[in-house]
């Protein structure tokens, strides 16, 4: 299975939708045409998509593209995005949050309470739990996405092949040569990968990103399962200092996507085998 969307060949507004997100976004780059602003304000939404479809020219648009994000908050933020994540981890460690991480997997909440009242503790006792979860969620949402949008900024200036999605879009950040991906942070490459391949792991993940990949799709949380192209940023050692992180990516170059075949056990609907494409960039000291 291979949902991959490649614009340099063809493009439909519901792909349009996905890069330019919103009226504005989609006014600012007709503009660039020469398009009459008063016009364009007085259509709604879907003709402007529609009209980008109608001249859509890949080249030209991946250019234009690239100079509008640079106006984006989602860039700016980006190119401040390392002071904001120190300053955000040390709230959370002000706040005596733990460690960082998810309090419980994505789309799991009810088995989390359900969890919770099964516990023999008071009623309030269960509510603090249940509020306290709820902030460390929240914040670690917030956490990630400055995150992803400091390596999504270093990764877009690296790249010239690149059209990113001018706001935040679910399931996709990335065009890379005319192709959707979509950017994944991971903390490891898996517990799952660690065991089976016992003390040399690093450095057999660095010599088989490919099974890095692999690893990742198998084990993903079924809340957030994807078989779609993805751009994974692996950390192999838990604290990478920013300057190696734009050494590392400064030498990457986003050209040939690795193949990946994996099997995942679906809750519902038992096991089932995938084929996908991803690049993966491994950080380590």
């Amino acid at each position: 299975m291979r949902n991959i969307r490649d614009i340099k060949r063809t493009i439909d507004r519901d792909i349009v939708k996905k890069i330019f997100s919103s009226k504005p976004n989609a006014i600012e780059f007709l503009q660039l045409y020469g398009y009459d602003i008063r016009q364009l304000y007085k259509q709604k939404s879907d003709e402007l998509f529609n009209e980008i479809v109608r001249i859509w020219n890949y080249d030209d648009a991946k250019d234009k593209i690239r100079t509008l994000f640079k106006e984006k908050p989602k860039f700016i933020n980006g190119l401040k995005g390392e002071e904001t994540i120190n300053i955000l981890i040390n709230e959370w460690k002000n706040l005596n949050l733990g460690n960082v991480g998810w309090p419980f997997s994505q789309g799991q909440f009810d088995n989390f309470v359900q969890h919770l009242n099964a516990e023999n503790t008071s009623r309030l006792v269960k509510d603090e739990k249940v509020k306290l979860a709820a902030v460390r969620y929240r914040r670690i949402k917030e956490i990630n996405t400055e995150r992803n949008d400091f390596l999504e900024t270093l990764v877009f200036l690296k790249n010239e092949n690149i059209i990113p999605t001018l706001s935040h879009t679910r399931g996709v950040d990335f065009f890379i040569n005319g192709e959707s991906y979509d950017q994944k942070v991971a903390k490891s490459p898996t517990n799952e990968f660690k065991k089976d391949f016992g003390g040399h792991w690093k450095n057999f993940a660095i010599n088989n990103p490919h099974k890095v990949a692999e690893y990742l799709y198998k084990h993903q949380d079924e809340g957030r399962f994807g078989a779609s192209p993805r751009l994974f940023i692996v950390y192999l050692d838990e604290e990478v200092s920013p300057v190696r992180i734009r050494k590392i990516i400064s030498e990457i170059n986003l050209e040939t996507p690795l193949k990946v075949t994996f099997d995942f056990k679906h809750i519902n609907g038992g096991i089932k085998t995938y084929q996908t494409e991803a690049f993966v960039i491994l950080l380590y000291n």
